[in-house]
């Protein structure tokens, strides 16, 4: 497998590029067919990241990722791997505005932990026209959950509190 996605390819002579792009001009360059893939990382997690991303790769989704870094030591270190990179976007710790904001610029998006891996293309199991799916991770520590209207058995997909490893959602005119 080509690792020029995680390689030094491009060289940019300054750190300081990513202080140019706004979140629009990030979100532009990284979706395509209108989803954006979402992590938020800090430096306790950079491991993760590169293991993450290679999962994603694996899977032919890698050009829509946007990487969010919440402390600048993780910023600087994305921007020494991958300098200048537009996905890469400024220091934040906070996730829910920036998910938002990306919402309201029209765009679909799905968050991931980086601290899980992509055995699978999950977009086929994003079917139907709903706002929001879910990915319930604690099925198996949680036991059975029992099935209803609001959710599938065995944990493959719920609509839950949104406080799960993966999420998806989508635009919809006038709901937050």
């Amino acid at each position: 497998m080509s690792q020029s996605m995680f390689s030094n390819s491009r060289k940019v002579s300054s750190l300081s590029k990513w202080r140019d792009y706004s979140m629009a001009e990030a979100a532009s360059f990284v979706t395509k067919n209108g989803t954006i893939i979402v992590c938020a990382v800090s430096q306790p997690y950079l491991p993760f990241l590169n293991n993450w991303l290679i999962s994603i790769t694996r899977q032919k989704h890698q050009e829509k990722v946007l990487v969010i870094a919440e402390d600048y030591a993780t910023l600087y270190k994305i921007n020494e791997k991958w300098p200048g990179h537009a996905g890469f976007f400024n220091f934040t710790s906070r996730r829910p505005r920036h998910l938002l904001q990306i919402l309201e610029l029209g765009y679909s998006v799905m968050y991931n932990d980086v601290d899980m891996v992509w055995f699978g293309d999950p977009f086929c199991y994003l079917e139907g026209n709903h706002d929001v799916y879910f990915s319930d991770d604690m099925a198996a520590v949680c036991g059975f959950i029992p099935a209803g209207p609001d959710r599938i058995p065995n944990g493959r997909i719920i609509l839950q509190e949104p406080d799960m490893g993966a999420a998806k959602s989508k635009p919809r005119e006038g709901t937050l």
